[in-house]
């Protein structure tokens, strides 16, 4: 008698409770049909302050062992000069190397060192090697950027790629977009409202969305001076500015 008792009562507490989640999800259910959401977006312009770019250094040979020995000069005497004039080890990569052969007949012969690239004709036997090398390098400060270009082409790069862009200042600038996305977005909730003839309340919920953290720059202690010279260290560098752009889902209750 004692247990079916208990039992009666388990029963109707779980009843209670099945009854109480009952009305707390319909309130919920309640609450979430009655909102506005709205997605918006803001950008801030920024003017970069630091900038990378890459150089390759190609050279060919006869041979394999050529055309990679002719290679190792130029690019230890780049990565040499890079450090000479202040760029940090860290701040100096090599992203890619590769020896290949080339098909063909050359039009003149192949010389050792650091020949000119020589033109080939089409064919099915290998003619000779090249060995291709490309450098990166970072952290440059925007006015250090053609003299250090310079820098490699004298040393032996025999190509230049860049400069690409980046702000030391990103996560100011990205917290101020970020701000003003959500301020334009109670602008467009407001809006809406008025036409369908609500009151705009709080918010309740928040969603942040894409974010490009392209143009984040990690800052490094170190920094290149611009030494000017002539040939390309003497061209500007304008590197204009960029947008910082937040995007953000907003919904408000009415």
């Amino acid at each position: 008698m004692k247990a079916a008792k208990q039992l009666t009562a388990i029963i109707g507490a779980l009843a209670v409770c099945g009854a109480l989640s009952a009305c707390g999800g319909a309130a919920t259910m309640a609450q979430q049909e009655h909102v506005i959401t709205v997605n918006a977006s803001a950008q801030v312009k920024v003017a970069p302050d630091k900038a990378s770019f890459s150089v390759e250094i190609l050279t060919q040979g006869t041979t394999p062992e050529e055309a990679s020995a002719a290679n190792a000069a130029p690019v230890n005497a780049v990565i040499d000069a890079l450090e000479l004039a202040g760029v940090a080890e860290e701040d100096i990569q090599t992203t890619y190397t590769d020896l290949s052969p080339v098909y063909g007949m050359a039009e003149e012969p192949v010389s050792d060192g650091m020949a000119a690239t020589v033109v080939y004709t089409g064919g099915n036997e290998i003619a000779g090697y090249q060995m291709r090398t490309s450098i990166e390098v970072s952290g440059v400060e925007i006015d250090a950027v053609s003299t250090l270009m310079d820098t490699c082409i004298t040393a032996g790069a025999t190509g230049v790629d860049g400069p690409r862009y980046y702000v030391s200042s990103y996560d100011e600038a990205y917290n101020e977009a970020l701000t003003q996305a959500i301020a334009a977005s109670r602008e467009k909730a407001q809006v809406m409202a008025a036409a369908a003839g609500v009151t705009l309340g709080s918010v309740v919920n928040i969603t942040e969305g894409y974010q490009y953290t392209g143009y984040r720059y990690a800052s490094n202690e170190a920094a290149v001076e611009a030494d000017e010279a002539g040939g390309m260290a003497s061209m500007k560098i304008a590197p204009g500015q960029v947008d910082i752009e937040a995007q953000v889902t907003v919904s408000y209750a009415i």
